[in-house]
């Protein structure tokens, strides 16, 4: 299989002289050359045998484990599909708790290449002598916390360290790598070593099997070999109704030039095949500046754990990979010790069993429509119900938005608005009764960009509340819809938490975009959000805009979003994204609101969002 990624010509050959030896400017030793739901939506997101530590590198033949611990537990079968826990293994405890439920098998991939030595931004660490700011030592601390008690009682961890160190003190310490520029002569791409087999209560033999100061870097990036050995123990191990998952923490460095074959995404689309999710934790820097972003990301949607997976991915004859010349990580992207926390919490939220599956709560950003359309009724009358105008879109807009964050879910959800186009101040924009009255004319500049009055938070409720008020904020000139999605994707692209979901609200009547401010497209913006793994909820009043051709508008975009009605039957992929079935279908497939209707609208939105985790 070949890879879909290339580097320029002058980078490839700045890297060419370099396996994983940590370095940019020397040649590693014996580097080698290149080769290469059901609700609203159906679209779906991400993811739905022990032994004692040996602490040896004296391993089986790669893929293999000898296990000398107790076997996984017995099982009482209650009905078809229900599986009870009735014993455990030692020395973890776990019942069926909130689900029936088998505790998964969670194996552990690290990447011990020697490139692991720097800091995640590129840099020699100077904190000597524990180096605590390299990867090699942010990875070790974030995996002992991930598996430590009482998770390693909901999760069956197990340890695989890549590549494997064969003996004879051909690997090198952290400090060697670092103080003396040492370099590991260890054979080039050899297998990985599974040096824990799955089972619960393995937190502390995990901790006791790696420290950064002694457990060694070794040479080359052999990630397929490793995801294959990965695979191997996994078929090996299978047991009746057990998930299995594998979690690649990686700073995804190299593999490319040093170790091309076997193919890692090859080999997580195998593993996908044999019913294994990958998830991929990578560090953010100069590996992903050098072309990582892309290949992990291929990665992610072939382990099915991506970011908004299926969103940002798109099926091949062998599997999953991203949509093409995606830059943005939708794999678990981490800068520092607090996000690489973050994101391996997320995946233990994930998979624990016997207890509530939880997940960082979601950001969840309303971006609403401030243009002049929006003082008439959802009908598409001039409201005659002065001084409120409550039957105006725009009155009713803020009134069901502010329901909705107000109603108690801004304490599982991180709401935020954005208002668009911007109100550039001076007068230049009106109150809805200046429209309604005709007194005075809106004379803001062109197709402005947007701007987010409370960026997504907790608790926001109050603030979006005093944030907008139907007869004192301002209503503006011309309809830059894909500018305000542009100003949405920059703001959430640009404060993305690992592990933590984000979603777009669009609410708007849909007129006037293709008139007044047809560029940036809307759709090829909604698509490039999908791409980063941010589903896009398109709300849209019924009314004269609707049956003025803003349905085609409104269903396009809702399936670029991929939150469409029926998405599956409905919507097609199309080059960049994905666009109506049917382009002229007045049937729609974005949520629709009538008179009075967008409250429930929202709140079904909110709830659906809700419906994939508890945020805790």
């Amino acid at each position: 299989m070949t890879f879909r990624y290339g580097r320029p010509a002058a980078l490839i050959a700045l890297l060419a002289a370099c396996g994983d030896d940590g370095t940019r400017d020397t040649a590693a030793t014996g580097s080698q050359p290149s080769t290469a739901p059901t609700s609203l939506t159906e679209a779906t997101t991400g993811p739905t045998t022990g032994g004692e530590p040996t602490g040896t590198t004296q391993t089986p033949d790669p893929g293999t484990t000898s296990t000398d611990g107790p076997t996984s537990a017995p099982t009482t079968t209650d009905a078809p599909g229900t599986t009870t826990v009735s014993t455990t293994d030692s020395p973890g405890t776990t019942t069926g708790g909130v689900e029936d439920c088998l505790p998964p098998d969670a194996l552990i991939l690290l990447d011990r290449t020697q490139s692991m030595h720097r800091t995640p931004d590129g840099q020699t660490p100077v904190d000597a002598p524990a180096y605590a700011s390299s990867k090699w030592s942010l990875a070790i601390s974030a995996i002992e916390t991930l598996t430590a008690a009482p998770q390693d009682d909901t999760v069956r961890f197990g340890l695989e360290l890549w590549p494997r160190d064969p003996g004879g003190g051909v690997c090198v310490t952290l400090a060697e790598r670092i103080e003396q520029n040492k370099t590991a002569t260890n054979p080039q791409c050899e297998a990985g070593e599974v040096v824990l087999g799955p089972a619960l209560g393995n937190g502390a033999a995990i901790a006791g099997l790696i420290d950064p100061a002694t457990t060694l870097l070794c040479n080359t990036t052999p990630t397929g070999e490793a995801l294959i050995t990965a695979g191997e123990y996994f078929a090996g191990n299978k047991e009746p109704d057990r998930e299995q998952y594998a979690i690649l923490v990686t700073d995804g460095a190299d593999w490319d030039l040093s170790c091309p074959d076997p193919s890692p995404l090859a080999a997580v689309q195998d593993l996908a095949e044999q019913g294994v999710k990958t998830f991929i934790v990578g560090f953010n820097g100069e590996e992903a500046m050098l072309g990582a972003t892309e290949y992990l990301n291929d990665l992610a949607c072939a382990g099915r754990t991506a970011k908004g997976f299926p969103g940002p991915c798109v099926p091949t004859a062998d599997g999953f990979v991203a949509v093409e010349g995606a830059d943005i990580p939708v794999y678990l992207q981490a800068d520092n010790a607090q996000e690489l926390g973050a994101a391996l919490k997320s995946v233990a939220g994930q998979l624990c069993c016997g207890c509530d599956k939880t997940c960082d709560a979601p950001e969840v950003l309303f971006a609403l429509d401030r243009t002049l359309s929006m003082h008439r009724t959802p009908d598409g009358q001039t409201p005659v119900d002065a001084p409120n105008y409550a039957s105006s879109k725009w009155s009713q807009a803020i009134g069901a938005i502010e329901q909705v964050v107000g109603g108690g879910l801004d304490t599982d959800l991180r709401f935020g608005l954005e208002l668009w186009p911007r109100d550039p101040g001076g007068g230049l924009c009106i109150t809805l009764a200046e429209r309604i009255l005709d007194t005075k004319q809106a004379t803001n500049p062109m197709c402005q960009d947007a701007e987010i009055l409370v960026p997504p938070a907790l608790a926001a409720g109050a603030a979006i509340d005093q944030a907008v008020d139907p007869l004192t904020t301002l209503i503006c000139n011309t309809t830059p819809t894909g500018t305000a999605l542009e100003t949405a994707s920059t703001w959430l692209v640009n404060n993305a938490v690992p592990g933590r979901e984000q979603y777009v609200v669009l609410v708007t009547d849909g007129a006037d975009w293709d008139l007044s401010c047809p560029d940036p497209s809307p759709l090829l913006v909604t698509q490039k959000l999908a791409a980063a793994g941010i589903r896009t909820y398109v709300v849209g009043f019924f009314g004269a805009e609707a049956q003025a051709g803003a349905v085609q508008f409104l269903n396009d975009v809702a399936c670029a979003g991929q939150t469409a009605k029926d998405f599956a039957a409905n919507c097609a992929q199309m080059g960049s994204g994905y666009q109506a079935q049917n382009p002229d279908s007045m049937v729609p497939l974005y949520l629709q609101a009538g008179n009075g209707e967008l409250p429930q609208t929202l709140a079904t939105v909110a709830d659906e969002i809700l419906q994939y985790c508890i945020p805790g």
